[in-house]
């Protein structure tokens, strides 16, 4: 018996040098990557009153990342498409969510490459007559991006590249894409007021309507650092539509070791929901209402959603302005916007991403707002998406909106 016990232990005895080198700790976006299983059925999502993300199978994942090395509180949530109706607890509790099993077709991440690297001679037929940030190309030098938003007037033939499977492919991703979205905020619908009954969250025009949604190809790169300012001294530099405020020519690019970086400083969409993809490398960043911060690298068949300006004010408290309240006007469902920035690492490849954003028409109302008269009355106006976001795009320096916090945003040198 002897003989078989060391038998035994020669055969079970570890093989491990006598000293092994020291691991080094996974990055945001090793954990992050951690996430991309290849079967869907192994992803378990949250059960409605979970508070932590949901837990993933140990299946298809990487050798080189031990589960020991990865915490929930690390992770975004991974969200399937047949159980929607956990999203309106879980962007109470995380900045965004992954979502897996949706029936998008694949993202136009080529359409967007072809658009934004064709010649200068063609992106200069595609800028709006009027400057318009929001349809068309556009471009910020210094902050190394640049952008196209589909313009779904027309059928979306407008200020786009005479290509038909270009307009057809961008096409049917925008229109799908404004249908997921406004499927979520129907789940908003779905929730409980403190009667019991169901409380109309999101207006059944948005759910309804496209309103003056859109969808924007995005192009960093380091070689658009380089490129020359083809705007105007005496004009303004054109600024970005979906952020908190002014251009982004009007802040310096960070720098590492002397090396501009191509980005797009920390901000929050003033819209409702933004769904999101892009190629790697990755470089986005997201902010939970605590200031922490997640990195949220693409991961394949999932897009990545983000509240905007607005879920904040269609959850907040009944009877609640968060314009005149604050932080007052938040309970415990109310949605923050997400904080996100994306700052490309030194030395990486071209970033192409595409972001779909729902948002209302431009006379919606979608809060009140109390105003003092001349003669010391308090009266409440309507206060609608235009002039909302025409009031954020007067914020200074491009400092998110978030209830007063603008440090929230991580400062300028995010």
């Amino acid at each position: 018996m002897a003989w078989l016990t060391a038998h035994l232990k020669t055969l079970f005895a570890s093989k491990k040098p006598k000293n092994p080198p020291k691991r080094k700790p996974p990055t945001r976006e090793e954990k992050g990557k951690f996430r991309a299983i290849d079967d869907d059925s192994d992803i378990a999502t949250t059960n409605q009153t979970s508070s932590s993300s949901p837990k993933r199978s140990s299946s298809n994942r990487s050798s080189a990342t031990n589960s020991s090395d990865l915490t929930d509180s690390d992770l975004l949530p991974i969200i399937h498409y047949e159980e929607l109706y956990l999203i309106p607890e879980i962007l109470t509790q995380f900045p965004a969510f992954y979502l897996v099993g949706h029936p998008l077709p694949p993202p136009p991440l080529q359409q967007a490459k072809h658009l934004l690297t064709s010649p200068d001679s063609i992106k200069q037929t595609l800028i709006h007559p009027r400057k318009s940030t929001v349809r068309g190309y556009n471009h910020a030098k210094p902050s190394g991006r640049e952008w196209w938003d589909y313009t779904p007037d027309h059928g979306g033939t407008l200020l786009t590249l005479d290509d038909e499977a270009f307009r057809t492919s961008t096409r049917e991703y925008f229109e799908k894409s404004i249908q997921l979205l406004q499927k979520i905020c129907g789940e908003f619908n779905n929730t409980l007021n403190e009667n019991g009954e169901k409380r109309i969250v999101v207006p059944e025009e948005v759910i309804n309507d496209i309103g003056f949604s859109t969808m924007r190809y995005l192009r960093y790169s380091p070689t658009i650092l380089e490129r020359p300012n083809n705007i105007p001294k005496d004009e303004p530099p054109v600024a970005s539509s979906s952020s908190s405020s002014h251009s982004a020519s009007s802040s310096k690019s960070p720098k590492e070791d002397g090396y501009s970086l191509p980005r797009m400083e920390a901000h929050t969409d003033h819209g409702i929901l933004t769904l999101m993809t892009a190629t790697e490398p990755s470089g986005l960043y997201v902010w939970d209402r605590n200031g922490k911060i997640f990195s949220a690298p693409p991961i394949e068949n999932t897009v990545l959603v983000i509240a905007g300006d607005l879920m904040t004010h269609f959850t907040s408290l009944e009877g609640k302005s968060i314009v005149d309240d604050g932080k007052e006007a938040i309970g415990e469902g109310t949605v923050l916007p997400t904080v996100h920035a994306v700052v490309l690492p030194k030395g990486n490849a071209e970033r192409y991403s595409v972001a779909v954003f729902l948002r209302p028409k431009r006379d919606m109302v979608v809060s009140k707002h109390r105003i003092k008269k001349e003669d010391g009355n308090i009266v409440e106006e309507d206060m609608t998406f235009g002039k909302w976001a025409e009031e954020k795009g007067q914020v200074r320096g491009r400092r998110c909106w978030m209830i007063g916090q603008e440090r929230l945003s991580g400062g300028p040198d995010i």
